[in-house]
């Protein structure tokens, strides 16, 4: 029986400080492979090998494409690219986005799971919204370990949380504790065999997978919903696992509950900036309008003109108002790169990497 030797991590918003508290106390001799998703800005995650290199024990390199797996080592997602496991290498693609990221958390996990079942122990760690649940969960079915960082020690508790209430964890941790909980798991055999990936559903971010056609979609998942795709503009089709709901275009775009809505609220924030700029450019229209109508003698016209121009300016202006009254949400791990971060012997360093 092989042992669990395949350990995948992801994470967003608040989940470097968790990383970095794990892979320091990871041993050299470690037998498993880890493969992490972060979610950051491009310019970040380039120099999150770096970063983490300076407390791990282990190397840390950034992934490449076909690269072989190798236990020891600590493969991190590239910048803009999805990372998958294919049977004994890695695949690094630029296919379609989940959940508004790429790198997404759920391609990788999903990918594990169908193609090494036991073997795969499954980390969810601090973060934004609901990326990451969906591959948990398919871990699980597979066979595999389901770990995530405890959501009251967590810095966002968002993505552990909604792993917690759709998928049977097996364990709840602190960060601190979560490198003991892997060497334990790695050095145990399993108890079922290997998977394979299942025929029932394509995998999406695969470049040599046939384009899955609608009516193919409609034959696996039903009639599409009345919702559209905030990256392509297609049908979504509502897919129903368990206790899990997800979304998913034929492209490829796939979408947890609360990331498609946050999905949404970025194009409604979208459409109201670019009404914004419409108005404010009508108004610039109709005061030019005005002044032109009042050097041609007809000061009526250019009255109606220019009242029209206060008006689009007003319109604009309650916009904006609406705009600025929102909050903001954390998406993202940059301004975590600018905390210090711990070094080997346990002090915090006062570098900034950002």
């Amino acid at each position: 029986m092989p042992l669990r030797d395949l350990v995948v991590i992801g994470g967003s918003a608040g989940a470097l400080q968790a990383l970095t508290t794990i892979v320091q106390q990871l041993p050299p001799s470690l037998r498993a492979c880890l493969l992490v998703v972060l979610h950051t800005r491009t310019e970040v995650n380039g120099v999150l090998p770096q970063i983490l290199s300076r407390v791990s024990q282990l190397p840390v390199e950034l992934a490449s494409n076909e690269a072989p797996l190798k236990p020891g080592k600590i493969y991190l997602a590239r910048p803009d690219y999805q990372l998958l496991v294919e049977r004994s290498r890695l695949l690094v693609v630029r296919g379609p986005r989940e959940n508004g990221f790429r790198p997404a958390v759920d391609p990788l996990f999903r990918t594990a799971a169908r193609t090494y079942g036991p073997r795969v122990v499954g980390i969810i760690l601090s973060g934004a919204l609901d990326d990451g649940t969906y591959g948990l969960s398919q871990v699980k079915e597979h066979g595999g370990v389901a770990i995530v960082q405890d959501p009251e020690e967590a810095v966002i508790p968002s993505m552990p949380s909604s792993a917690l209430r759709h998928v049977t964890v097996d364990y709840v941790l602190p960060a601190a504790e979560i490198p003991a909980m892997i060497q334990r798991l790695s050095a145990e055999r399993t108890e079922g065999d290997e998977a394979m990936a299942r025929e029932d559903e394509p995998e999406p971010q695969l470049p040599d997978e046939e384009e899955v056609a609608v009516q193919e979609m409609e034959d696996l998942f039903g009639p599409p919903s009345a919702l559209t795709c905030p990256d392509c503009g297609g049908a979504l089709w509502e897919i129903e696992n368990g206790k899990l709901t997800r979304y998913k275009c034929h492209v490829g775009h796939q979408f947890a509950p609360d990331s498609l809505a946050a999905e949404q609220r970025d194009a409604v924030e979208e459409a109201l900036w670019s009404a914004v700029r419409v108005l404010e450019e009508h108004a610039e229209l109709r005061m030019r309008m005005a002044r032109r109508a009042e050097a041609a003698g007809l000061p009526t016209v250019s009255e109606g003109f220019a009242e029209g121009a206060r008006n689009s300016h007003r319109q604009a202006q309650e916009i904006r108002t609406l705009l600025f009254a929102g909050g903001n949400e954390p998406e993202s791990l940059e301004e975590e790169v600018a905390k210090p971060a711990v070094t080997k012997g346990g002090r915090r360093s006062k570098r900034n990497e950002r």
